[in-house]
């Protein structure tokens, strides 16, 4: 049945409010007023982890001459490799990364790099 007169059966429908309507006068005399779009969902960004440090055990931590060293174009080109950065996403987002580190250990990328 057209949603605008109510007399006919439906032909068409809107392209905007996808109303049912009979005829071109139906068409015309109609109140287009689309559906709201829906919302789209976004990707939840997780939290990033705590860095959690055993007690006052710094030999974890890197001196800045170190970290500076790591700032060259080899670092760079390493850390470019896809295959590595899907092992240390992987590694990132695990939920024992300690376990999932040895469990990736013996990759040449790995312990080559």
């Amino acid at each position: 049945m057209c949603e605008v007169c109510s007399k006919d059966e439906w032909k068409y429908k809107c392209p905007k409010c996808v109303i049912k309507y009979c005829s071109i006068d139906c068409y015309k005399s109609h109140d287009c007023n689309p559906p709201a779009p829906k919302p789209r969902i976004q990707p939840s960004k997780r939290a990033p982890r705590p860095l959690q440090l055993d007690s006052d055990d710094e030999t974890d931590l890197l001196t800045s001459d170190q970290l500076q060293s790591l700032n060259c174009k080899a670092m760079k080109q390493i850390l470019g490799n896809p295959h590595l950065r899907n092992i240390l996403k992987e590694i990132d987002s695990a939920r024992e990364p300690e376990l999932a580190l040895e469990q990736h250990c013996d990759e040449p990328i790995v312990s080559d790099s």
